[in-house]
Order: C-alpha cells, then structure tokens, then sequence
C-alpha cells in the first residue's frame, strides 16, 4: 500500500510517500513551493504539484494535517485554502483523503502528543528505516502523516 502524507503550509508544503506492506519503508519526500508566485499562482502550483505526485506514485489513499492555528487567523486561512486545493486535486482523482491533528500524529507516531519536532523527526527516521530525513520539518511532519494514516487506512 502507498500513502502520501502532507504537511500543508501557506509557501511550501511537505510531502512524504511510503510504502506499508510487511514493513514500513521511505518511497519519495520533499517539498512543494514557489515563492515567486502570488497566492493564487501558489494555490494553482500545489494543486499541479499533488496532481503529479498522485499519477506518478498512484497512493491509495492521502493522510493530511489539519489546520491548527490559535493566533494567527490570516495564516491559518491560507494554509486552509492550500488543504482545500489538496483535498480537491487527491479526491477528484479518485484518491481519499484522512484527516489528522497534530496532536494524533504525534500520539500514535510518536506515544506522545506533545513531542517537540526534532524528537518526532527521530522516531520518523527510525521508523522509516533511515539514518536521517534532511530539510526543513515539513518534510518529517509529511512523513509522520503518512505513517499515521498507514494505521487508519486498509486497503
């Protein structure tokens, strides 16, 4: 089974794709983002971003962090408008989408859903097998969806 997690932001978005079957193991992870577009051009570039990923690597299904913001209501309606095109895109290639909060990924990822983001970073690497994931945690955090949605979804 192939899953692709995402971690939506407003500039980039962290993607992660692994493939669960006896084990878990790390298929392809990186970033999506192009500040030198304005919003929408963004928006348009995620979407043909996702668009790409889901024919190459064919995922059954999309793991997604929910938005989680407390201040910050313009930022947490633009990353809402980025899950909105990634949801749009992943369903209307037939592909479903899971959900998750921050706190349940790290719950389940990690054992506790309060874990700082390097700590994460290190139970992912482990879990996937790999001495280290570089980049910013976007990355991580798109892997760690992934593996979160690998325990809600079976094929």
């Amino acid at each position: 089974m192939i899953i692709l997690g995402i971690d939506p932001g407003t500039v980039r978005v962290g993607y992660g794709l692994i493939e669960k079957d006896r084990g878990i193991r790390a298929v392809a992870y990186g970033l999506i983002g192009d500040k030198s577009k304005n919003s929408t051009g963004r928006l348009v570039y995620i979407g043909n971003e996702i668009r790409a990923l889901i024919k190459k690597y064919k995922p059954d299904v999309v793991g997604i962090e929910r938005v989680y913001f407390s201040k910050n209501k313009r930022t947490a309606l633009a990353v809402a408008e980025a899950r909105g095109v990634i949801v749009f895109v992943s369903e209307g290639l037939g592909v479903p989408v899971l959900e998750f909060s921050p706190t349940d990924i790290k719950s389940v990822v990690a054992g506790d859903g309060r874990c700082d983001k390097r700590a994460l970073k290190k139970i992912v690497a482990m879990t996937l097998g790999v001495k280290d994931i570089a980049g910013p945690d976007d990355i991580s955090d798109a892997l760690a969806v992934a593996i979160r949605a690998s325990f809600e979804y079976s094929k």
